[in-house]
């Protein structure tokens, strides 16, 4: 008995279709895996630039004394009529940032940054218990929590808390700009 054996020298249509099928099946898979992953590198690229705003923002107000002398009242919260409400770098305390906002952040010498168009940065200083910096007091308690937040296209980004006592300024741990642009401690 003799076996034929048969040469094959062409693909048939129906083996063109089912492998046709199984790398639309992979390629789909695929692209439901890129498509997400690309999405969340944006995401994470806009959260560290926010958390570098904040952080650079926040770190400007920890310079700025705790106090302003010519406060009418220590429990006043914002701008003092010795502070221009337009130009950051004339904030001399801490709480001048109350209530400031800035979109497209600016830097403290007043440059709008034009490539963050879509971003804010926003700032909120509250008088905190000392025993429970968690719960805000209307009145001085010798500690401030400030929170700054950045946004993006109204999303929120990033939230830097931080606190500051009156202690510190009157032990000398706040730099503030001397006369002639020097930076120097100074305490009370």
């Amino acid at each position: 008995m003799q076996i034929l054996k048969q040469s094959r020298r062409a693909i048939t249509l129906a083996e063109t279709v089912i492998s046709i099928l199984l790398i639309s099946f992979v390629l789909a898979s695929t692209l439901q895996i890129v498509g997400p992953l690309s999405r969340s590198s944006a995401l994470q690229a806009d959260r560290l630039v926010a958390a570098n705003l904040a952080s650079e923002l926040a770190e400007e107000i920890a310079t700025k004394q705790f106090l302003d002398s010519n406060a009418a009242s220590p429990d006043d919260i914002g701008i003092d009529g010795d502070d221009s409400v337009f130009t950051r770098s004339n904030f001399d305390d801490i709480d001048d940032y109350h209530g400031w906002s800035s979109s497209p952040p600016k830097m403290s010498y007043g440059v709008t940054n034009s490539s963050l168009n879509g971003w804010t940065r926003t700032v909120d200083v509250k008088h905190v218990l000392v025993n429970d910096p968690g719960t805000t007091s209307g009145s001085y308690t010798g500690l401030k929590k400030i929170i700054v937040r950045v946004y993006k296209d109204g999303v929120l980004l990033a939230d830097t808390r931080s606190l500051h006592s009156h202690a510190a300024d009157n032990l000398g741990f706040v730099l503030t700009s001397q006369t002639g642009g020097q930076q120097g401690q100074q305490g009370n």
